[in-house]
């Protein structure tokens, strides 16, 4: 009489499966991963920004100061030293309300929108579900 072996097959998860697993965590991190260098919803490639300041005319920082006074005419006392502190860190800081700033965004070159990057991810985390089903 022959033998039989008496071994039990291990129920684990077979490679094909394990690789299905791998690439639905490799389509969910690529988005997320990509989603720190996108700017505004879009990677943008050679993109450049000017930052112009102009100092305000005298009627301008007359109405300011006239603003500035009526604001601190209506505070209590400790809002008003609050408001000081925060006019000291403000100079520190280098804001002024006496300068107009203007923002200048030149957009030139490649332009990919992150809604590429997420169907890109999806298309591999179906893949991978594929392979996790078949496999």
């Amino acid at each position: 009489m022959a033998e039989k072996d008496l071994r039990f097959k291990k129920k684990g998860v077979s490679e094909r499966r394990r690789t299905g697993i791998l690439i639905i965590l490799i389509g969910i991190g690529i988005p997320f991963i990509l989603s720190f260098f996108q700017e505004e919803g879009e990677f943008r490639f050679y993109s450049k920004t000017r930052i112009v300041e102009r100092g305000l005319i005298l009627q301008e920082q007359k109405e300011i100061e006239l603003a500035l006074y009526q604001k601190k005419t209506n505070m209590s006392e400790t809002q008003r030293v609050v408001e000081e502190v925060k006019d000291v860190y403000r100079k520190l800081l280098g804001e002024d309300y006496y300068k107009d700033k203007w923002i200048f965004r030149e957009y030139q070159g490649f332009l990919i929108p992150y809604k590429y990057a997420l169907a890109f991810g999806m298309l591999i985390g179906l893949f991978g579900l594929g392979r996790l089903i078949l496999g």
